[in-house]
């Protein structure tokens, strides 16, 4: 296989755990090359190099109406015909899309690729099963086949791999340590045990220009999330734990989407009322690229946030982490680890991270705002237990 195009998810977070799929083929593949086609902040995380060589960014989402959005996806597909052709490149070998919606898989079906990959519909009226040559079940990418995203991403590989993948596999292991593994899973097939064990961890395809500071330390904090406010710690809770920080000689940083402005003033400006002036507390809240995130992120010693994609990329930067979940799954949406997750009533402890979320019947509701108006998967959470869980991984 020579070229290979992948379609990046929307959501930034879904964007980092995608990329073990994208280390994994290079695995598999380390001659190919590929082409990203993603929005702005998904193609963020990625820079060409010897093995992406190529990166779109596709606008088309930001067209309102069906066909305005058609006649746009058509635009990006006829670009990166464009570029195979002045590449004197004949195909793509295979097209593959993360995302399971019409459009994406109509973007495949336009451009020049010897295969399209992608989940089916969910309902079978959907058109997808007449765009994609190569359909998975959409039922396969969700539990419990599939524990978590990042599997569902790499379960799509399973149309691309060669015919020896396997047999190269059990020359180096036994199908006893495969189920010793920690995601194997006895729902899922053979094949697809031997793509869940050999998925790496996290990465972040951008280079890190920042030293890691030895004479102080700081807390990165992000109260933020773009899905809605049912993921999201109350601020009045943050605005605590930040004094606390302070308090025991700590730097804070507190990290935000433009959209998280006004949020994450309140906040900022809340917790400056009750220290002294001129204490350590930066709100770089829609002052940064994702680039500037990512390299003051690695300065931190310490992480606290809620389910999102900064969560993530902490994770992938390694950086001792305590994570708040809300209405989400946590089995699916977790931050991925290749060892075990060991749980402790409602801790999670994996690798250097510590993940909270309360057992209530309501959980996971997967509503973007409370649905009952109390918010208690949150509130239940105190500002003293996460000071004291984050205070434990230093």
């Amino acid at each position: 296989m020579n070229y290979v195009l992948v379609k990046l998810p929307n959501w930034l977070g879904d964007a980092v755990m995608l990329t073990p799929t994208i280390s994994l083929l290079h695995t598999i593949y380390p001659q190919a090359k590929l082409v990203l086609v993603g929005n702005a902040l998904s193609t963020s995380i990625f820079t060409t190099n010897d093995f992406i060589i190529k990166i779109f960014i596709d606008k088309s989402k930001e067209q309102r109406g069906f066909f305005k959005r058609l006649k746009a996806t058509k635009k990006l597909a006829y670009d990166i015909n464009l570029y195979l052709k002045e590449q004197n490149i004949l195909q793509f070998d295979y097209a593959i899309t993360t995302q399971n919606n019409f459009f994406s898989a109509f973007l495949l079906s336009k451009i020049f690729t010897r295969y399209s990959v992608g989940y089916g519909d969910k309902h079978f009226l959907g058109l997808r099963q007449f765009l994609l040559s190569n359909i998975i079940k959409f039922s396969s990418s969700r539990s419990p086949v599939c524990k978590h995203q990042v599997l569902s991403y790499v379960n799509l590989l399973l149309a691309v791999l060669p015919p020896d993948f396997f047999k190269k596999i059990l020359e180096s292991t036994t199908i006893d340590s495969i189920k010793k593994h920690p995601n194997y899973n006895p729902n899922a097939s053979l094949v697809q045990n031997v793509l869940f064990t050999q998925t790496p961890e996290l990465m972040l395809f951008t280079q890190i220009t920042t030293k890691k500071p030895f004479d102080k330390k700081i807390v990165a904090i992000s109260p933020g999330a773009s899905y809605g406010i049912s993921k999201m710690w109350l601020p009045q809770y943050f605005t605590e734990i930040i004094i606390s920080f302070v308090k025991k000689g700590y730097s804070v940083r507190i990290y935000g989407a433009k959209s998280e402005l006004k949020h994450n003033n309140t906040i900022y400006e809340n917790a400056v009322k009750m220290l002294p002036l001129e204490s350590p507390i930066e709100n770089l809240s829609g002052k940064t690229n994702l680039q500037e995130l990512i390299n003051s992120l690695y300065e931190c010693s310490l992480y606290i946030g809620n389910d999102s994609g900064t969560t993530h990329i902490a994770k992938a930067l390694k950086i001792p982490s305590v994570i708040i979940f809300g209405s989400m799954p946590f089995a699916w949406c977790s931050p991925w680890s290749i060892c075990t997750i060991k749980k402790q009533e409602e801790y999670y402890y994996i690798d250097n991270t510590i993940a909270v979320q309360k057992h209530l019947p309501c959980v996971p509701c997967k509503k973007k705002i409370c649905p009952l108006q109390h918010h208690n998967c949150m509130k239940l959470i105190t500002p003293d237990e996460i000071l004291n869980l984050a205070l434990s991984l230093q």
